[in-house]
């Protein structure tokens, strides 16, 4: 997706700013009018106001054809050599040879290269290997210290075959040579492949360009990229990295070996791999292949600097432009795509399990809870977050530990994603705004069916009930119902609901059939909402948990003496929220001079009388309330909160509470000790009620 340069100002009333998107290769952009301010419609995409600000990678990926299914395996006649220089490191070669002895699925020759090891124990070790390994393996022994790139050579001058180069710091994972050579016996013009790596600078994972600490399973991890088209779009880099380096022998006969001016090492692979560009091969990546290295084991960490330093300016010179393409390459977006899939199938793999979330985009309380619900579960735990830009695009964001990516990507693609990857739970967070409830819940429910996984459904609203997800009516009243016998005439009423649907019956069928027959959890928030939910589908009440959320920790608000009575309202109040009963209290203020109102928040409607503060963060809470001497937290929903979270912080902060009798609050607030329950959806008996409880 390209961001236009241009932005646009927004529809009508609002003086918001959007952003617009388009896709690639539609030659022009659709506006329409929309009744929720949350959105703005374009062609073949929409996107929420929420993802203007990210960098969000743009999924530049065939997912049939990467994942399709191919013989990865090399022809069993093909041989390989394997080389080795090795210079102390003894700690590593027990791993190495172990791993190469077991996990390597073709013909092959070692050839070890000692160069002059001052640790005695590496010719014994290379003895012990030669009655292993027999004739595959040689030994070539140093009279004196060549330095790596001396000793590699001495390797490529004994070479028969493509060559796997070799560091002593890495462990190979099973079969691991089908995989790093079917780049090379599938296309003659690669000159060298490179597979990923936890330490493999431009082919580092999960982090690009760093050295990753690595201590998952490396054969569990192979087994998750291993389905990968290995030789996928042959993607060209300016090199490869000689840790673990196939070289195709037809280019290393017409290139040669490598430049000696690099001594013991760092560059000489980077050299190699410009010259082979100049001679017309590429270098690519083997993209189901994932080996361990530890980088640098056998430097340390002041001599590698200075080579490093000292070779790159070589490089810099040979080949002006080679840090450009270097960053190009890594910029580009089908490698970014490409390293983005390798990120998520290596976490899935790493991680306990993986969890899906389906998520709206509308910020309140759902929003609240699903971050704060992530940022805990994201310690063991790989969360696959989605929200709908409608037109069959999902925005994918994933949270392992200390990290996260984003990315756009289609329903079929990620259902493909998903078929590749372990998936233990779906959870239904809350979906309203997506495009249409009806596909998307069947979407779900064939993500279940393909994974065998769980689908957890949470109750932040009605929606399963009222596509006014408030239980609203016309009058824009609680309409308190019992079954579902007057919805049809109710909806015909209803001329803007949340909700955009065709048949009110249908819709509340698709969503009994879902809770009844596909959620294996319905998880809720009070026991209002489960009374609500099972008296209009009494078969799902045995699914229904009732887990109130965990609030943070707020400070109790010390309010000093003063005269007079002061309401707070907490939070963005629209209509559902009472922004008609605060309107009607801000209209009676000149009659009562001893009261005043504070909006800590925002309000629908614009007030004479009251204080608006705008937006507030829970750390500033208790200090805004000191400042304005609030007595009392007004909550003034008019509709069965499945929770409220302002209730819980007006409470915390040892605050007197105030609501109408009606779900979560009431709950309560019946039970604080500080909590006032009105009866009446009036602003003068509001007003009363509040000056009497406060006056005694």
């Amino acid at each position: 997706m390209k961001r236009l340069v241009k932005k646009v100002e927004s529809l009508e009333d609002t003086k918001r700013v959007w952003t617009y998107y388009f896709m690639d290769k539609i030659p022009y952009l659709k506006k329409e009018k929309c009744f929720n301010y949350r959105k703005t419609f374009l062609f073949g995409l929409c996107i929420s106001k929420h993802f203007s600000n990210d960098k969000i990678i743009k999924n530049n990926i065939d997912y049939n054809d990467i994942f399709s299914s191919q013989n990865q395996n090399i022809d069993t006649k093909t041989k390989i050599d394997i080389i080795i220089p090795i210079y102390n490191g003894f700690e590593y070669l027990e791993e190495l040879f172990n791993s190469i002895y077991k996990n390597t699925d073709c013909k092959y020759h070692i050839i070890a290269i000692n160069d002059c090891s001052t640790d005695e124990r590496i010719k014994a070790f290379l003895l012990k290997q030669q009655k292993v390994f027999k004739n595959k393996l040689t030994v070539i022994t140093n009279e004196e210290n060549l330095g790596f790139v001396k000793s590699v050579n001495k390797g490529l001058a004994n070479a028969q075959n493509h060559v796997c180069l070799l560091n002593t710091d890495v462990i190979l994972p099973s079969n691991w040579a089908s995989r790093l050579f079917s780049p090379i016996l599938k296309n003659d013009k690669v000159a060298s492949v490179t597979p990923f790596s936890n330490a493999a600078t431009i082919f580092s994972i999960p982090i690009m360009c760093f050295d990753n600490n690595f201590d998952g399973d490396l054969e569990k991890i192979n087994n998750s990229i291993s389905k990968i088209n290995s030789t996928y779009k042959n993607i060209a880099f300016p090199t490869g990295v000689g840790f673990c380096m196939a070289i195709n022998k037809e280019a290393l006969d017409k290139i040669g070996i490598f430049d000696e001016i690099f001594e013991k090492g760092y560059g000489e692979e980077n050299d190699w791999c410009q010259r082979a560009i100049k001679a017309g091969y590429i270098n690519t990546i083997a993209s189901n292949l994932f080996v361990w290295h530890k980088h640098g084991g056998t430097f340390n960490h002041n001599e590698k600097q200075k080579l490093i330093k000292k070779h790159i300016e070589v490089i810099e010179q040979r080949y002006p432009s080679y840090s450009k393409d270097v960053q190009k390459t890594i910029n580009s977006e089908c490698y970014n795509s490409l390293h983005l899939l390798i990120e998520l199938l290596y976490f899935n793999a790493s991680a306990k399990k993986t969890e899906i979330w389906f998520d709206h985009t509308w910020g309140g309380g759902t929003e609240i809870y699903s971050q704060r619900q992530i940022h805990t579960l994201k310690n063991e735990k790989l969360i696959l977050r989605l929200q709908d830009c409608n037109y069959g695009i999902f925005k994918l964001k994933y949270f392992y530990k200390n990290f996260e990516n984003s990315i756009y990507i289609n329903y079929d693609d990620f259902f493909i994603l998903c078929s590749n990857m372990q998936i233990e739970k779906i959870v239904l967070n809350n979906i309203a705004g997506y495009g249409d409830y009806k596909k998307i819940l069947e979407y779900i429910n064939n993500l279940k069916l393909q994974n065998s996984c769980k689908i957890s459904f949470r109750g932040h609203d009605y929606q399963c009930i009222c596509p006014t997800i408030v239980m609203m009516n016309a009058t824009e009243q609680y309409c308190n119902c019992k079954n579902t016998n007057n919805c049809k005439q109710c909806f015909q009423q209803i001329k803007k609901p949340a909700i955009k649907i065709k048949s009110i019956v249908d819709y509340q069928k698709t969503w009994h059939n879902f809770l009844d027959n596909v959620a294996d959890e319905i998880i809720v928030f009070s026991n209002s909402t489960k009374n609500i939910l099972s008296q209009i589908y009494p078969e799902i009440d045995h699914k229904i948990k009732i887990i109130p959320h965990e609030i943070p920790y707020i400070p109790t608000a010390n309010i000093t003496k003063h005269k007079g009575i002061n309401i707070a309202v907490l939070g963005n109040i629209g209509i559902p929220k009472g922004a008609n009963i605060v309107k009607e209290i801000d209209k009676l203020l000149p009659s009562y001079k001893e009261v005043s109102m504070v909006i800590i928040g925002k309000c629908e409607y614009k007030l004479k009388n009251s204080i608006v503060l705008g937006e507030y963060t829970l750390e500033s809470l208790p200090k805004i309330m000191e400042k304005h001497l609030i007595d009392v937290v007004l909550i003034p929903s008019i509709w069965p909160e499945t929770f409220s979270y302002t209730t819980s912080e007006a409470m915390n902060m040892k605050l007197a509470v105030a609501c109408f009798n009606l779900g979560a609050p009431a709950e309560r607030v019946k039970l604080y000790e500080k909590g006032i329950i009105l009866e009446q959806f009036d602003a003068k008996y509001i007003v009363e009620k509040l000056l009497e409880y406060l006056n005694t």
